[in-house]
């Protein structure tokens, strides 16, 4: 085994615990005030003002409708369906809500049929007269007025797709400029991203593998040990800094506006009505269509014939294990063989954060539940069984608090 090689998977928690407003609510929250902001001027009780508006394909409308200044003022219809359904989840599901509203003809969508609905509605209209569009209304209204008002749709589930999809690029354009500016607003960004950075890399090791030199602008000790696969749209390593470790932003970079909300394809069949559409929303299709630039290899594999092969350690930290990420957890641990190698899994929780007295609970049952589902997919049935046993009796599954300071850093023999 290569003791000191290791991979850090990070998600949004990361991000948190260093000070950055990176949370969907927060985000949400400033879609709000826009959305409230046009609201006040509807209610006022008098006519809202004749703008003009640009459309995608370049024409411009004009009027004083009010899709026109939801449009006008970068509002998207995705802004109108999530907060639609936080009040049936009580927080922000992206992939879950995306799933719901455009894998519409699979039975794991919970009978809602929102894009029939749709559909049936521009047929009940023929089509000629569009949805006037006042406050409160609901998402399918405003999903219709913004396809019947910009898009010119022709009232068919395929093109309709086509048009949340476009929609949905918006959305994240939106996301990719709010975390941009609240990177911009922390001046101690940075600085803490290091820190932690160091502190989870250097954890649990034989000897500090991580370092980080201000004064010279570079990564120190044993960076290329340590690789790290980061959910989130930001950048835990300075770019410009030498011999940073190796690190794969897998749903994008704020940076480069081209972040991903993505749906988990897994149960989507080429043979489900408007495959061809449904299937651009997938994480897998619009990672690929990311760019052609290859992918770095994060972890080493394990080898029958050299059973040291494979890479030591992956710690984890802020990811929610939810089931739209679980193929790649699998994908790792296939490929370093997690039953048969010796490489040691740590999940890190936080008991500091808001709301984090119940953390460790929370964590031992997501932990569970990521194994046992990746045992499940093992050929051998005995293994996959015993698969969490046998990690914990090995000492390969630790669940410990993160070292949010220097001082908290575990190093010694392992």
């Amino acid at each position: 085994m290569l003791p000191d090689r290791q991979v850090l998977v990070l998600g949004n928690g990361f991000d948190l615990q260093c000070g950055l407003k990176s949370s969907f609510e927060d985000f949400m929250q400033t879609r709000i005030a826009i959305a409230n902001e046009i609201k006040n001027m509807q209610s006022s009780g008098e006519d809202l003002p004749l703008i003009t508006v640009p459309c995608p394909d370049g024409h411009e409308v004009h009027g004083n409708n009010l899709s026109y200044f939801l449009w006008g003022k970068g509002l998207t219809v995705w802004d109108f369906i999530l907060l639609e359904d936080k009040q049936l989840r009580a927080w922000y599901d992206v992939e879950a809500c995306i799933k719901d509203w455009v894998d519409y003809s699979s039975p794991s969508t919970s009978g809602k049929t929102h894009i029939r609905e749709i559909c049936k509605e521009f047929k009940n209209i023929g089509g000629k007269f569009w949805p006037y569009l006042e406050f409160p209304f609901d998402a399918v209204l405003c999903v219709l007025a913004y396809a019947a008002d910009f898009y010119s749709w022709d009232g068919q589930p395929g093109s309709l797709l086509d048009i949340l999809l476009d929609q949905l690029h918006h959305f994240e354009a939106k996301f990719a400029i709010y975390l941009m500016e609240q990177i911009q607003h922390n001046g101690r960004y940075t600085s803490s991203v290091n820190d932690l950075l160091s502190c989870l890399a250097n954890d649990e090791m034989s000897e500090p593998v991580l370092y980080m030199s201000y004064v010279q602008d570079r990564y120190s000790a044993s960076p290329g040990f340590t690789k790290i696969l980061d959910f989130n749209y930001t950048e835990p390593i300075k770019k410009t800094w030498k011999d940073g470790p190796t690190c794969l932003n897998v749903h994008g970079l704020a940076r480069s506006y081209n972040i991903i909300f993505g749906i988990d394809g897994t149960n989507i069949s080429p043979e489900q009505e408007c495959y061809a559409e449904i299937v651009k929303f997938t994480k897998t299709y619009r990672i690929m269509a990311l760019n052609s630039i290859p992918h770095p290899s994060l972890v080493s594999p394990y080898l029958s014939s050299d059973p040291d092969s494979a890479t030591g350690t992956i710690k984890f930290f802020g990811h929610s294990l939810a089931e739209a990420d679980c193929s790649y957890f699998q994908a790792i641990f296939d490929e370093v063989s997690l039953y048969e190698s010796n490489t040691r899994l740590i999940f890190y929780y936080n008991k500091r954060r808001r709301g984090g007295e119940n953390a460790q609970a929370e964590m031992f049952e997501k932990v569970n539940h990521l194994i046992t589902t990746y045992g499940q997919t093992l050929d051998n049935k005995d293994h996959g069984r015993n698969l969490l046993h046998k990690l914990l009796l090995e000492g390969r599954l630790i669940i410990k608090q993160v070292p949010l300071d220097s001082h908290e850093v575990r190093i010694g023999n392992n």
